[in-house]
């Protein structure tokens, strides 16, 4: 019997994986750290790792770094599991010698055992009987049918782990110790939910991660503007939770996006950081263009500049409105000066967003993708799964208190912004 490591710091998803590998006939260890993995590496030489890369104690790198110290991949193969953002680290382990790279948005188990068998040279027909309650692609899900439901049972305390480090950045802004828990707690919800496959949570949770890791690396970002994009996205991931029982097992089709901008360069710009969160990006240089467009068409967010040759985006913004398929459609504003008289403008004409040139376009990705994987599901009622409501952690009053406070914040900048450049 072959013998596989996970060293994986979620229990969910450790719990997950193992018991998916055990069915197929592996012998399974498991460690929470990379200490710990190592650890159990060098007691009991596995014939193959799936190793993270985002570990406590000991990053998966170090930890395969120590393997490939002693064993070569022939020897050993060890998966690593990523997300596509991390692309430094990433890069390290495979210089490092990891057999395979896989994005755990789309990694499943199912195709965590069929990479295995792969790399340890076992033919598929002489894996162990799936039992049951494991389903395929054609009407069954290829995880355990309790995933979801052991996921979403500690929704409540998830939840929870992500707004207490969001408040405390509110007040302590310059404070990274906030800024890496709340970026640790939502790696933890990544793995988590894609191995529940619960995708649209993942999916948003993975361009969380990525602006995180932006803002650890250029804390001067770390603005209300951007600290509000952060409260949006945990607004739509309460609002996913509490319907997560209506979307499990639903790979979701990519929201559709139109940008408008007259600016060749911001526009593939845009469309290339809307892409890295899976979504369909539709592009006009012009309002008459953006029209053309919209005229049949149903986008789930649509991003307009204010400043285009032939009309302004609020003209424009009120244009769309007018049309039954865009009346209730998301729309963003950009624009290059962030007064407060056109943010004001911007609500007074329909629009829904706001952000400044220039701005980081992972915090971008995280503002469009908060409204667009709410469209789909948002005529749905609550699900009833029968577990705590995460609304026992944070009610929609908190949520609406930290914006309150957030914009009074932003609107004091814009203000202050306005009056200098006079």
């Amino acid at each position: 019997m072959k013998r596989i490591l996970i060293v994986e710091d979620d229990q969910l998803v450790a719990d997950v994986y193992s018991d998916r590998l055990r069915a197929a006939g592996f012998a399974v260890d498991v460690a929470a750290d990379g200490r710990a993995g190592l650890m159990a590496f060098q007691g009991r030489r596995p014939d193959l790792v799936l190793l993270d890369l985002m570990l406590p104690h000991m990053n998966g790198v170090e930890v395969l770094t120590a393997i490939r110290s002693q064993f070569g991949p022939r020897d050993v193969p060890v998966l690593v599991f990523t997300n596509s953002f991390i692309g430094g680290m990433v890069q390290q382990a495979w210089e490092v010698g990891a057999s395979q790279v896989i994005t755990k948005a789309t990694m499943t188990p199912k195709l965590a055992v069929r990479l295995i068998s792969d790399a340890l040279d076992i033919p598929s027909d002489t894996a162990a009987p799936r039992p049951s309650n494991i389903r395929d692609e054609h009407g069954e899900s290829d995880v355990d049918a309790t995933a979801p439901a052991r996921f979403l049972e500690a929704a409540p305390e998830a939840l929870a782990g992500l707004w207490e480090p969001l408040k405390a950045l509110v007040t302590q802004p310059k404070n990274l110790m906030h800024l890496r828990e709340l970026g640790t707690r939502i790696h933890r919800l990544t793995v988590a939910g894609a191995a529940a496959n619960l995708h649209r949570i993942a999916q948003l949770s993975i361009a969380l991660e990525a602006l995180t890791r932006d803002l650890l690396t250029r804390p001067r970002y770390v603005t209300p503007s951007v600290l509000l994009t952060i409260a949006q996205a945990l607004d739509s991931m309460r609002f996913l939770f509490d319907h997560a029982g209506a979307v499990a097992w639903q790979r979701p089709p990519a929201g559709r996006i139109l940008v408008v901008d007259d600016d060749e360069f911001t526009r593939q710009a845009v469309k290339r950081a809307l892409k890295s969160v899976g979504l369909h990006v539709t592009c006009a240089g012009t309002a008459t263009r953006a029209l053309q467009r919209s005229s049949g068409n149903r986008f789930d967010a649509i991003l307009l500049d204010i400043e285009l040759p032939d009309t302004n985006g609020f003209t424009l913004c009120s244009q769309l409105r007018d049309l039954p398929q865009c009346q209730r459609t998301p729309i963003i504003f950009l624009t290059m000066h962030g007064s407060f008289e056109q943010r004001s403008e911007s609500v007074l004409r329909g629009g829904d967003d706001f952000i400044t040139k220039p701005f980081l376009f992972s915090e971008l990705a995280v503002k469009v993708l908060s409204f667009a994987v709410r469209g789909p599901i948002k005529s749905m009622g609550p699900s009833n799964s029968g577990h705590a409501s995460p609304t026992d952690t944070f009610s929609r009053r908190d949520v609406n208190a930290l914006k309150q406070a957030l914009l009074g914040s932003l609107d004091r900048d814009l203000r202050r912004s306005t009056h200098s450049l006079n």
